[in-house]
């Protein structure tokens, strides 16, 4: 079969289908409006219900200022501009340091006002003061409602007990966790709040609310310049809390700056302490050792000791020899012999010596009385008695010397003795001594150092002062930072467009339906033979061409009418077959219709319902008899002549399918069908094949076999794509020539495209649509 049409190229599968857009757009169209709403009101309601948070910034300048080098002493300090910003960073975001803040910041007790739609802080000027004393910590951080119940009273409700209390103002309550006086503002003034509530903040949860809310970063290393910023729903509580770390930073970091010189200089002057003690016990030592020793050079001591013994051994020898000269004086004074040399002379004092010569001349003149006395005259006795006298009181002195002379001796022996005993240790001491001298030089050396080294560090401390400025003070937001209304309307509308658009693409690739000609003609070698649009009167019953003659589905058959006589059967009589893959793609309705347009040609149509599976609901007339049919002629029970039924048209007559036989497609192979279409041949220019879905059963193939000519239907937006791949399998298989496609159904949307708008009767909606034009 010769093809006497040019097909249009095949696109790629990459092409987008704007008809297919179309199409999914006007059945979805609903949904993806109500998508588009509902994205948009999230973001609206988004924007309603989000407290707006600001934030207020300052600039610090960070710089350490060192003078101590103008003293012409060597600075002691650290490079203090060493990794500046990144330690400062690290201090304002410490605990230690918003301890301090919070010591000096009065955000204990929140204060808000329940509005309608949100709760706002009431900072600065609440509606009452409050001077608590915390008994549990149960109290911390649960909201305390808060209602006037007159001018000079008032109710309190603890939500975590849901306990109410009534009070009065300036008067102490105590409760189980909490004693409080709440005194009235009279400054406040009431707006369009609901009611009020407070909470008293525990310290974490200060800490927590500073750390979350408050960053700093550098803005120029170079310049050591630092952004500090903080967030809060309250732009005043926001630029207050933030002056108030500048503050508190620029005081904290003028201590912490110093704290290295300072913790040295005490650990100096701990250090000098030691040593001063240690140098005392020293001191203390050689103050004990001169006393002791009377002396603080043991080397000459020495010296000194052994010419002290020597000296002594000199004394010894002395009084020795003079003792003995005593013992014979003594002696001699016994034996009354009264010579006295002149080395004993020497020793003796004056006194004995007198006494001695006294002796001596006595002795001579006694002598001389003896010669002229007798010894018992008176002068001789005289003489005697004087003698013995001198005699005694002689002795008794030299006795009293020699005692002395003993004693003496003695003294000197237990001098040397002494002197001895010191001379055998004075080494032991020395060395002693030498060596503890030296430590005190040392721990002087030492002494001298630190305090050098406390005064260059006091002098440092001095010089050295953290010179940090505020470049810029905390800012009063008056914009805030987030929601950014802006931004989040944008998001929700793109938002919106993403998904719809997502949504849309989903929707697109997961239609596999076939909706416009296009794809036939991309994906399967079968020649298309027309296109027959959708219409609102195709659903009636009877004959489509001949109740609405002038329509576009009756003027697309009447063009499949006209395209058939392009396809060249070699045989006078034309059968053609009409099939599809499966039920509800209008099969059988173009079959009848396209039968009923021939027929008004003048040509003799036979129609033959061949699907006896299932009974036809739109048919060309009604059968008086539905016993009878193909399945009873194809088992001889009838003629064909007798299943005839008469249709509206003169030229145009219907057989139907019969009763459900249990063998439909035995029925179709055996010769008795060809049989019959050999005799229908005879009697009708063309015979009309409604065949069954080639998808569900092989009774229609064996239909189109003997046909002349197929049309395979396809329905847009009913028909799967897959269906084209059936067709092709189906040709390729059974090697037809002769078979075509047709589109059935197309929408609207694509009537301009092949120009069947202006046929159609105009509907309700279309007058209207007019109506407005006008």
């Amino acid at each position: 079969m010769e093809k006497n049409r040019t097909i249009p190229p095949a696109s790629t599968a990459a092409d987008i289908d704007l008809n297919k857009l179309s199409i999914i757009l006007k059945q979805n169209w609903i949904w993806l409006l109500l998508i588009f709403i509902a994205i948009n009101s999230v973001a609206y309601l988004f924007i309603r219900y989000t407290k707006n948070l600001y934030e207020s910034e300052s600039v610090l300048k960070l710089d350490v200022k060192t003078d101590a080098t103008e003293l012409g002493i060597k600075t002691m300090v650290e490079d203090q501009n060493m990794n500046m910003l990144a330690g400062e960073i690290e201090i304002i975001r410490s605990k230690l340091f918003l301890n301090r803040v919070l010591d000096s910041t009065n955000i204990e007790v929140s204060f808000y006002s329940i509005g309608r739609v949100l709760n706002d802080e009431l900072f600065g000027n609440p509606p009452i003061q409050l001077h608590y004393t915390v008994k549990h910590p149960s109290i911390y951080n649960e909201p305390v409602y808060f209602d006037e119940d007159g001018p000079s009273s008032f109710v309190l409700r603890f939500h975590n007990s849901g306990r109410e209390i009534k009070g009065r103002y300036n008067e102490k309550i105590s409760l189980d966790n909490i004693e409080l006086i709440i005194h009235k503002n009279e400054a406040f003034r009431r707006g369009d709040e609901i009611g009020y509530f407070f909470t008293i903040n525990s310290r974490d949860k200060l800490l927590d609310y500073l750390l979350s809310n408050l960053s700093a970063e550098p803005i120029n290393y170079n310049a050591n310049t630092l952004r500090v910023s903080f967030k809060d729903y309250n732009p005043f509580k926001t630029q207050a809390i933030l002056n108030k770390i500048d503050t508190v930073y620029l005081q904290y970091s003028n201590e912490q700056k110093n704290l290295a010189n300072t913790q040295k200089i005490e650990w100096l002057v701990k250090e000098l302490g030691q040593i001063e003690k240690k140098m005392e016990s020293f001191e203390n030592y050689f103050e004990d050792f001169t006393l002791q020793n009377k002396t603080s050079d043991l080397g000459e001591d020495l010296k000194k000791t052994i010419i002290t013994i020597s000296r002594i051994d000199s004394q010894r020898y002395e009084l020795s020899r003079k003792i003995i000269e005593i013992n014979q004086l003594l002696d001699n004074i016994q034996t009354s012999t009264f010579f006295i040399n002149g080395s004993q002379r020497q020793m003796l004092p004056d006194f004995i010596n007198k006494n001695l010569d006294e002796l001596q001349r006595l002795v001579v003149e006694q002598e001389k009385v003896k010669m002229s006395y007798s010894e018992i005259t008176f002068a001789f006795r005289q003489k005697q008695k004087e003698i013995e006298n001198i005699k005694d009181k002689a002795f008794k002195q030299l006795t009293d010397l020699k005692s002395d002379f003993l004693r003496k001796l003695q003294e000197l022996n237990q001098r040397k003795i002494k002197l001895e005993y010191e001379f055998a240790g004075m080494p032991d001491k020395n060395t002693q001594f030498t060596k503890n001298q030296r430590y005190y030089k040392l721990y002087e050396e030492f002494y001298l150092t630190l305090m050098k080294s406390k005064s260059e560090f006091e002098i440092a401390q001095a010089g050295s002062t953290p010179d940090f400025k505020i470049l810029s003070p905390a800012t009063f937001p008056t914009k805030p930072i987030s929601p950014g209304n802006f931004i989040i309307a944008g998001i929700g509308f793109v938002a919106s467009l993403v998904t719809i658009i997502f949504l849309f693409g989903i929707l697109y690739l997961a239609n596999n339906k076939i909706t416009n000609l296009l794809e036939i003609e991309r994906v399967s070698d079968v020649p298309v033979l027309g296109v027959v649009p959708a219409s609102r009167h195709v659903q009636s019953q009877g004959l489509h061409v001949v109740e609405h003659p002038k329509s576009m589905v009756s003027e697309a058959i009447r063009t499949l009418r006209t395209n058939l006589e392009f396809f060249n059967v070699s045989s006078t009589k034309k059968v053609i077959a009409v099939s599809s893959t499966v039920s509800g793609e209008g099969k059988s309705f173009i079959a009848m219709n396209l039968g009923g347009v021939i027929a008004l040609s003048k040509k003799k149509v036979i129609l033959l319902d061949l699907d006896m599976r299932k009974p036809k609901t739109h048919q060309p007339a009604s059968p008086e008899d539905k016993t009878k049919g193909i399945s009873t002629i194809l088992i001889r029970k009838n003629t064909w002549q007798e299943c005839i039924v008469q249709t509206a048209l003169e030229q145009f007559d219907y057989i139907p399918a019969g009763p459900h036989p249990p063998n439909p497609s035995e029925l179709l192979l055996n010769g008795e069908f060809a049989a019959l279409l050999e005799e229908l041949k005879k009697n009708y220019d063309f015979i009309i094949l409604d065949t069954p879905p080639v998808g569900l059963v092989t009774d229609g193939i064996m239909a189109m076999k003997r046909a002349d000519i197929s049309i395979y239907i396809f329905r847009a937006n009913y028909s799967k794509k897959d269906f084209l791949l059936n067709l092709k399998r189906i040709v390729t298989i059974n090697k037809f020539s002769n078979i075509t496609s047709l589109l059935n159904a197309l929408p609207p949307t694509s009537e301009k495209n092949y120009g069947y708008g202006y046929y159609e009767d105009p509907s309700q909606s279309s007058r209207i649509k007019s109506i407005f034009k006008r």
